[in-house]
């Protein structure tokens, strides 16, 4: 009686696991797909650039020197301020130079007197001499007497040259401490910004001792060494952007002026001029920038978002992603081109029409299924 209970007990339980597989079975089939954004391949605009780093130099940088002898008593100007040119911003003691001024004057007063002086003998005895001319046709006067008046006469000539030489003298040397006198005043010889202050008040000067450096911020040039395998592509006035540490995230312009035509030995680079623009002078010489130069356009280069490619490392030019093909992620091995910003050029691994999936996630592995969403419109080309 009790053996056909236990029976019928293992066909209940046996019939209930079975029921029980056939819903975990059902309940895997309708596993939801891995959503994931995703961008179709299609080929667009892609800068070529060079990839640029170097240091902002001045083109206006002016070490200005002493041209007097003397003690600093005024430097009011600080490292940093701005100067124009023609501006005074050194005084040093010009007590003595101001006495030679007011005694070259006076030699110059002197000389000219002399040369009046000499100008009325000269008119005298100019007068003699005619006089002993006529006297001399008709017998009047002795051979000497007339000799002696034509010796005073030709002497009475030298004399106003030598006085009108003394003069011209005296007046070179007034200009000479006149000069010496403006010297103990420094001017600025260009717009700028003292970059460097050499002297303090106080401190005694001669030629040609540097007094202070000047630097105009508003004429800036960017040096890059720029290696031998990047050289080819690079022409003049082609566009630079770059950026420098005190502005990050702030892209500033410039353009290519000249490539050296020599090569380093050294370093196997060679020096590339670029001329920046810096009307509002927030650069400052000095600054270490980072930038690109672009050298043109690849108006149909495969370019995919950086975060969908999976890689050990930024310098990995081997790689892979994931695309979407029957509704399931499958990898496909990629090699890297040139990378901009947040956007890679894929130059092998990918065609146009490809759905990659632009996000990385540990949820997206080979085979799974997956829904991706693309975007409504296409981005913009990362230029």
């Amino acid at each position: 009686m009790h053996k056909p209970l236990l029976l019928a007990l293992i066909a209940v339980s046996l019939s209930l696991g079975g029921c029980k597989k056939r819903e975990v079975r059902q309940v895997s089939a309708e596993t939801p797909p891995v959503r994931v954004e995703a961008r179709r391949v299609e080929p667009q605009p892609f800068d070529v650039t060079v990839p640029i780093t170097g240091t902002l130099v001045s083109t206006a940088k002016v070490e200005v020197k002493a041209e007097t002898t003397g003690k600093v008593l005024k430097f009011p100007k600080e490292e940093g301020e701005a100067v124009r040119a023609g501006e005074a911003v050194i005084w040093v003691d010009d007590s003595y130079k101001k006495l030679a001024v007011l005694q070259a004057e006076a030699a110059v007063q002197t000389a000219e007197a002399a040369l009046e002086r000499s100008k009325v003998l000269e008119a005298h005895n100019r007068s003699e001499y005619v006089r002993a001319q006529n006297l001399l046709k008709s017998g009047g006067i002795t051979d000497r007497d007339y000799r002696a008046a034509e010796l005073a006469d030709r002497d009475a000539r030298a004399q106003v040259a030598l006085a009108a030489a003394q003069l011209a003298q005296a007046r070179t040397q007034l200009e000479h401490a006149r000069k010496a006198l403006a010297d103990s005043i420094v001017y600025a010889p260009i717009d700028g910004e003292i970059q460097a202050k050499l002297v303090r008040p106080g401190a005694y000067v001669e030629p040609p001792t540097s007094v202070l450096v000047l630097v105009d911020n508003s004429r800036l040039e960017l040096e890059s060494l720029v290696a031998t395998a990047d050289l080819a592509p690079i022409r003049p006035h082609q566009m630079v952007s770059f950026s420098v540490d005190a502005y990050p995230g702030e892209k500033f312009q410039g353009r290519v002026v000249e490539i050296s035509p020599a090569v380093q030995p050294d370093s196997r680079s060679a020096k590339v001029r670029i001329r920046v623009e810096n009307p509002g002078r927030r650069l400052k010489a000095g600054m270490f920038a980072q930038g690109m130069i672009l050298t043109g356009v690849d108006q149909k280069a495969i370019v995919i978002p950086a975060a969908a490619v999976y890689r050990d490392d930024r310098t990995a030019k081997t790689s892979y992603v994931f695309i979407v093909e029957n509704g399931a992620a499958r990898r496909r091995n990629v090699r890297i081109g040139r990378e901009r910003d947040s956007a890679l050029e894929i130059v092998e691994g990918l065609r146009a029409g490809d759905i990659v999936i632009a996000q990385q996630s540990i949820e997206v592995a080979e085979g799974v299924r997956v829904a991706a969403q693309l975007p409504v419109e296409t981005a913009a080309s990362p230029r």
